[in-house]
């Protein structure tokens, strides 16, 4: 039996100061059907010289100016053939073995699994930070209602990222990837498995770090978007009612190219994907600093759902009980754990 074939797409700008190490973090897994595609935004650094020093272990590559990351992604897609895709942005890098063990997961796993996920490994230069898994609870109502998992660690077979359009939405450029899981998570299910595929990097440029209130907005239009699209209008006019949200996000809408499987969609607890959906949304503004916007969606959740929901909802309870003290003060000690 041979290997699946694998295709990787690696979108890049002015990362040349860590492209090499995320192409060799590929190319040294040896996978022996590979497509490695490189697409670059035009930078002006060294990037270009370093994809020509590798090209010969790269399927296609171009450097040209493009409208972001989800254009770049999508070029790569469109020439993709293999039987799994992923990408794998510039910064970031993919742990020694991956590519075989994610084969191996999937050639032994039913063909209704679509994608599967594991863990990944936050640095900071040469400093480890710590590995994160995700959400435990890995079920259907979690998919869809947040990014459960991390993107560099979740590869997709690609016959279901044809079923649901092949392409990332142009027009999300924080948000993509959970829209992408959205639709994945309406046609096929989802594996977790016990293995770290990726190294995350954190540094100042990262959209992580540097934009982080831009990740929310782009996850409540999606949430939104996927309700519209699920059928599911009684949760959009209940969320539009709570005036959390800004009107522009709730507005946001583009039909899906695919019909949902109602088989699917049926089994999913709509109480318990608007509370993660809050979850995830409070957890963000509150690291972003809109201690306001955090107390009023705080407040809501603690009126509206059961206390066992959140006593058991990981970091939720203890910003919570910081957001019960003055904003002044919040703000204070905020800035005291970013010092130390």
């Amino acid at each position: 039996m041979g290997f699946p074939k694998i295709s990787i797409v690696v979108p890049s700008y002015n990362q040349g100061q860590f492209l090499e190490e995320t192409l060799l973090s590929i190319i040294e897994q040896k996978y022996p059907d590979l497509e490695l595609f490189v697409v670059d935004g035009g930078s002006t650094d060294n990037s270009v010289e370093i994809i020509k020093k590798y090209e010969q272990h790269i399927t296609w590559w171009v450097s040209e100016k493009d409208k972001g990351q989800s254009e770049a992604i999508n070029k790569g897609f469109k020439r993709a053939t293999g039987e799994i895709i992923n990408w794998l942005c510039s910064d970031d890098l993919f742990t020694p073995g991956t590519l075989f063990k994610v084969a191996d997961y999937f050639s032994n796993s039913s063909e209704e699994i679509g994608l599967i996920h594991g863990g990944t490994a936050l640095f900071r230069g040469k400093k480890e930070l710590r590995n994160d898994w995700g959400y435990s609870d890995t079920s259907l109502e979690r998919n869809i209602s947040g990014m459960a998992f991390s993107q560099p660690s979740a590869f997709m077979r690609k016959k279901f990222l044809d079923k649901v359009g092949g392409s990332v939405n142009e027009d999300l450029h924080y948000g993509m990837d959970y829209d992408l899981y959205c639709r994945l998570a309406c046609v096929c299910r989802f594996l977790p498995v016990k293995n770290i595929f990726s190294r995350y990097r954190l540094h100042e440029n990262s959209k992580s770090s540097a934009q982080e209130s831009m990740f929310i907005n782009d996850w409540n239009k999606v949430f939104i978007n996927v309700c519209r699209n699920a059928g599911w209008e009684e949760i959009v006019n209940e969320i539009s009612q709570t005036n959390i949200f800004e009107k522009d996000l709730l507005s946001f809408y583009y039909p899906f190219s695919f019909t949902p499987d109602k088989k699917i969609l049926n089994q999913a607890d709509k109480k318990k994907i608007v509370f993660y959906h809050y979850c995830y949304t409070l957890k963000s503004w509150y690291n972003s600093g809109l201690i306001e916007n955090s107390k009023n969606l705080a407040k809501l959740i603690s009126e509206k759902y059961p206390l066992s929901w959140v006593q058991n909802e990981n970091g939720v309870p203890l910003i919570m009980k910081r957001l019960k003290l003055p904003t002044v003060v919040i703000r204070v000690l905020k800035k005291i754990k970013r010092m130390i």
